[in-house]
């Protein structure tokens, strides 16, 4: 989703040398292995780094820690699968959860909408990281 008008109006008072797309504000850390797909986080991204896709990877489910969401679900399906899928699998619109995130760290603005709307926390909004400004040298 586009930034809004709002959201454009603000990003012009910011000083110039601010790159937009390099995270103005929170640092973003997402755990892949706590995330069912759901989407929210793309339905509450206000730049459009999130984005929920049309498949679903299940070797992400096979392969996610044991004593995760994910992990669980894989095991559960490993006991009733003959064979693990040999490609992604086309989730049918109707379908809401179990879909491929998409996440583009360079369109990230850092706000935190995805951390704040996420329902199984698997998305954390952390202080940036600002770098120390050199310490001016004293003269005697």
């Amino acid at each position: 989703m586009p930034l809004t008008h709002r959201g454009r109006e603000i990003v012009g008072r910011l000083p110039h040398d601010v790159a937009i797309g390099r995270g103005i504000g929170c640092e973003i850390v997402r755990h892949e292995e706590l995330c069912v797909g759901c989407g929210t986080c793309a339905k509450n991204c206000p730049s459009g780094a999130s984005r929920r896709g049309d498949t679903f990877d299940v070797n992400q489910l096979l392969s996610a820690p044991a004593d995760s969401r994910r992990g669980a679900l894989g095991a559960a399906l490993q006991r009733i699968a003959r064979h693990a899928p040999a490609r992604v699998i086309a989730v049918p619109e109707r379908v809401t959860v179990f879909r491929t995130i998409f996440y583009d760290e360079e369109e990230c603005l850092g706000c935190g909408a995805c951390a704040r709307n996420c329902p199984v926390e698997a998305i954390e909004a952390r202080p940036a990281v600002v770098p120390a400004a050199p310490a001016a040298e004293s003269t005697s």
